[in-house]
């Protein structure tokens, strides 16, 4: 009863996945020559559905068995192994995430404004703010931190609810 009341659990929260993906990305959303188009400011993304899908249904699994697994009070082997991946998976995509905010900042440091100003003097030097990127950046990194934690007491509660028994 306890092996089939998992898998109902799991083709459940695929089944959601799925249907969610769908209304969000209509459907095209599985195609991997699809693509989403997003126009900031004065720059134009085009990233392929596929790495939104995933990201998505990465997310919506750590939801779900994060809720099951706190519910339950780490007690469910199964429910704790698909949290542990999905945090994994996570962790992988905030590190991507990570990178590109990362090369987005090193861009953007490098401008030179033309004309060049410095035939006039310079009286005082001028502090650049803190830019939003970087504080996206350290929000990022503090995420990755408070993920790894949560691996790391799963893991701990897991190994121990299951060492006594």
């Amino acid at each position: 009863m306890y092996r089939r009341k998992e898998m109902y659990w799991f083709i459940g929260s695929m089944v959601l996945i799925l249907i969610l993906n769908f209304i969000f990305f209509g459907s095209n959303a599985f195609s991997t020559d699809t693509t989403v188009d997003l126009n900031i400011h004065d720059t134009y993304f085009v990233i392929a559905n596929i790495h939104l899908v995933v990201s998505l249904s990465v997310f919506l699994f750590f939801g779900i068995y994060l809720i099951r697994t706190l519910y339950r009070s780490f007690k469910n082997l199964a429910a704790n192994i698909i949290l542990m991946i999905s945090i994994i998976l996570l962790i992988l995509i905030f590190t991507t995430t990570y990178s590109l905010i990362t090369v987005l900042i090193q861009q953007s440091a490098g401008w030179t404004i033309y004309p060049p100003l410095s035939a006039g003097a310079i009286e005082h030097e001028i502090e650049p703010a803190e830019h939003y990127l970087g504080v996206l950046k350290n929000l990022v990194y503090g995420i990755q931190i408070l993920l790894l934690i949560l691996l790391a007491f799963c893991g701990y509660k897991t190994g121990r609810n299951y060492k006594q028994s």
